[in-house]
Order: structure tokens, then C-alpha cells, then sequence
């Protein structure tokens, strides 16, 4: 964490205007994408990072990461994103804000990641009840019984339903990681959800803790 601090005060040091400057931000974006500044990327892109790792410096304070290299993961990967969707932006002011959005889900996602809390009675997709700080090891038999019903599914489901359901992986991750586009992932997701709710032994424990 330590080398995440001093590296985050190094780059600092380069960034033209402060982090809080999020107007700055903006119009750094602008400019990069209307191309009216070669120099202007290079300032965006420095500045999005300074954000995201302050961002998750900050949340490491109170024990927030299991392992002490969970921070600089997760500074990675929020940066990724960015990069990848930032085109996605329509509104040049909205920039700073977006990519809060994106550390924010980064790290939501990270603490979903070893708790298991989605329903097969939602529309959004399977959650079976459990408290939200109770973590897989303690819900053993929904797990056991949620991995069975996804060794059944159709053979191209498997893995997508493996990645989003036990694995709490966001649908850009499962894209990146089984090399299909994300709309793909989202009608493998509603489909496996549907296989699901069919599965008898998965249906009988929802019904009884509704």
C-alpha cells in the first residue's frame, strides 16, 4: 500500500492542475476528444489515474482489503475500464463524474465478490437470500446446490453462469474473459436465469425462505 502512496505522490507531482480540479478533468477530455490538443491525453490520462488510486487509497483505510495487494489490483483494473469505455462519455462534463462510477463499481463489485447474494426470484438475476455480510462459506449447501444446477445447464451457459453468479463478475469482466461481447453475456445471463428458475432443488429452498 505503501508503494501505491509514494507512487500516487510521484505522479501528482506531474499533474498540471490538482486532482479535486475535476473541471480541469473535463476539459482535458474535451480536448482529447475534439483533438484540439496533442498534449492532452497524456494530461487526462494522468489525472484519471491519480483519481482512481486516491480513490482507493482512501478506501484502504479501516482493514477495507483482505490483501494488501487488492488495492493495486483494483487501480488496475478501474483504470482498464476507463480506458476501454471511456468513449462511451457523450457529455464532456460528465467525464470526472463517470469515472467515480467506475471506481465505485470496481470496488462494490470487489466486496460482492466473496459473498453470495443474488436471487433467482429478482428480474435482474438469481439471488439467493442470504445476509449481505454472510459470507459463501457459511451458505454452503445454496452454493453446492446453485453449482450443481449450473453444471446442468446447457454447455455454453456453464461458464458464464459459473463467472457471474459464484464469481460476482461484472458482464464487461465475463466479456474480456470468455471473448464475447457483452450484449452476448447479458442473453447468456437472462437464459441461464430462466434454466434456473426451472432447477427443483434451487426453487424448493427459495420458496421456503421467501
Amino acid at each position: 500500500m505503501s508503494g501505491l502512496s509514494s507512487e500516487l505522490r510521484t505522479v501528482t507531482d506531474r499533474l498540471p492542475f490538482p486532482v479535486d480540479d475535476t473541471d480541469a478533468a473535463n476539459d482535458a477530455f474535451r480536448r482529447c476528444m475534439e483533438k484540439q490538443d496533442p498534449e492532452a491525453e497524456y494530461v487526462m490520462d494522468l489525472w484519471t489515474y491519480c483519481y482512481i488510486c486516491r480513490y482507493f487509497l482512501t478506501k484502504s483505510a479501516g482493514d477495507t482489503f483482505e490483501n494488501a495487494s487488492d488495492a493495486d489490483e483494483l487501480v488496475t483494473r478501474a483504470y482498464r475500464k476507463v480506458q476501454q469505455n471511456r468513449g462511451e462519455v457523450r457529455s464532456p462534463d460528465r467525464y470526472a463524474n463517470w469515472v467515480s462510477v467506475v471506481c465505485k463499481n470496481t470496488f462494490l463489485n470487489y466486496k460482492r465478490r466473496n459473498r453470495f447474494s443474488e436471487s433467482i426470484n429478482r428480474e435482474e438475476g438469481p439471488e439467493l437470500p442470504a445476509n449481505e455480510d454472510q459470507p459463501v462459506a457459511n451458505i454452503g449447501f445454496v452454493r453446492e446446490t446453485l453449482i450443481e444446477a449450473i453444471q446442468e445447464l446447457p454447455n455454453y451457459l456453464r461458464e458464464p453462469a459459473r463467472l457471474y453468479f459464484l464469481e460476482n463478475q461484472e458482464f464487461d469482466e465475463i466479456s474480456e474473459e470468455i471473448g464475447k461481447p457483452v450484449a452476448t453475456i447479458r442473453t447468456y445471463k437472462h437464459k441461464a436465469v430462466k434454466h434456473l428458475r426451472s432447477n427443483e432443488k434451487l426453487r424448493e429452498y427459495v420458496d421456503q425462505v421467501d
